[in-house]
């Protein structure tokens, strides 16, 4: 924005004084190319930032622990079988287990990315239909 700012007000100056020297002593500047380069830098830094960002990232990604198969070394694929929506129905006792059964829940995800898991805090839309619920479920 400023560089922008800097090269109009140089380019003004320019045009209305030619073959003057009013640009150099008003913004202490003999041409644009102290403006231009200090854009070029500030653009080549935030992209520098970026990249070291987006690498970071990918570390952290790369090294998140995940449960895969000794066979292939890859994930295991998690199927559903027709008709059913969760892998798991994560049961809990209500005054006390609540917590819990979210951090298990959790850390199964982390775990097993794609797993689809039920826990009533998230899913329960009718206490009555908890049967279903669990009818729903391959576990």
């Amino acid at each position: 924005f400023l560089g922008a700012n800097w090269t109009t007000v140089y380019l003004g100056i320019e045009e209305r004084h030619p073959n003057s020297k009013d640009a150099e002593a008003i913004l202490g500047l003999s041409s644009l190319d102290p403006i231009v380069d200090s854009l070029i830098v500030l653009v080549a830094v935030a992209l520098l930032l970026f990249l070291i960002g987006a690498i970071v990232a990918a570390r952290n990604i790369a090294k998140k622990p995940t449960i895969r198969l000794v066979s292939n070394k890859q994930p295991p694929k998690l199927m559903i079988a027709r008709g059913l929506t969760w892998h798991l129905f994560n049961s809990h006792i209500w005054s006390t287990g609540q917590d819990a059964a979210a951090v298990i829940k959790n850390e199964l995800q982390q775990l097993l990315p794609g797993i689809k898991i039920f826990l009533d805090v998230d899913e329960l839309d009718d206490i009555g239909a908890l049967e279903e619920y669990v009818a729903r479920s391959q576990m």
